[in-house]
């Protein structure tokens, strides 16, 4: 197997070069064609690939492929009220229209595209359709949807700042417009988190470290057990988190709603006030506004 050279003045990291132009440059006049060259770095590898050698699709039968999607996603978003809210199906359909095997070698992608056109999709929930209520979505617009697909062509993951300056940025900047929005003072900061679940997780693993301020470098072990305190209507993660933080069930309680499903708080009073009695050191109240 042949491979690439790189050129000859990128071949190792560390050899000096001209430092990056902080201003991209760019194309010329009237060209509106892919993103602004962007100068070289000190620190960048500069290289040539062929994508079709690497088993990825030529530019132009990407870019072909691309326009069918798109129109296709244009055809469902418009249709999408026709179509039933659930699908026709019985458990077991969709696997049963798959192989059950794996195929010896790669089919074309148009011909994955046309079993998902014709079974993937009759087997859908439409999560877009305007008589959904089940659960809640964040692509259900079409700015959310042309936002999947970049980030996909980008493909870049803002972990820490070196790994994608303007994504980890964006993140810094989207996140202090919502504190604003929501009338809170400076200096609270925030994340996006892949799900509501991780959320969950995280803040009350804050309500721990709170309850027990030396919990992260000794853990629980020999301390007062702790509660957390939820309603019965709230969501299943905050048992789960509550348990991969290491409180074991016990240190849950779920308490109990009105015809409202309200929380009740003569109930959460009376709940916290036997805790105490017990020497059993409250972590939290997770409040309900909504149910997925």
């Amino acid at each position: 197997m042949m491979r690439r050279r790189l050129p000859r003045r990128s071949q190792r990291l560390g050899r000096r070069r001209r430092p990056c132009s902080r201003r991209p440059r760019r194309r010329a006049s009237g060209s509106t064609r892919g993103p602004p060259l962007l100068l070289p770095c000190t620190d960048q590898v500069t290289a040539t690939f062929d994508t079709a050698e690497g088993g990825d699709l030529p530019p132009e039968a990407f870019r072909d492929l691309v326009h069918q999607v798109a129109d296709w996603m244009a055809d469902y978003l418009e249709g999408v009220g026709d179509l039933p809210v659930f699908p026709d199906v019985q458990p077991g359909d969709v696997r049963a229209a798959l192989p059950a095997e794996p195929p010896e070698v790669g089919e074309p992608l148009e011909e994955a595209l046309s079993d998902f056109r014709e079974i993937v999709v009759p087997g859908l929930t439409h999560w877009n359709h305007p008589g959904f209520f089940g659960y809640y979505a964040i692509t259900g617009s079409a700015p959310g949807i042309l936002g999947e697909m970049l980030a996909a062509a980008l493909n870049v993951n803002a972990m820490v700042w070196r790994s994608s300056p303007a994504a980890t940025e964006l993140e810094d900047v989207t996140t202090d417009w919502l504190r604003q929005l929501l009338g809170l003072p400076a200096g609270f900061e925030g994340v996006i988190n892949d799900t509501a679940s991780s959320s969950s997780l995280y803040a009350l693993a804050a309500a721990r470290d709170m309850a027990y301020p030396d919990a992260h470098r000794r853990g629980l072990f020999g301390l007062p057990a702790g509660r957390v305190y939820a309603s019965d209507q709230t969501h299943s993660s905050i048992e789960k988190a509550v348990l991969t933080l290491g409180f074991g069930r016990e240190g849950y309680r779920a308490i109990a709603s009105d015809s409202d499903f309200r929380m009740k708080p003569d109930a959460l009073r009376d709940a916290i006030e036997q805790d105490l009695a017990a020497g059993i050191r409250p972590v939290a109240v997770v409040a309900t506004l909504g149910t997925t």
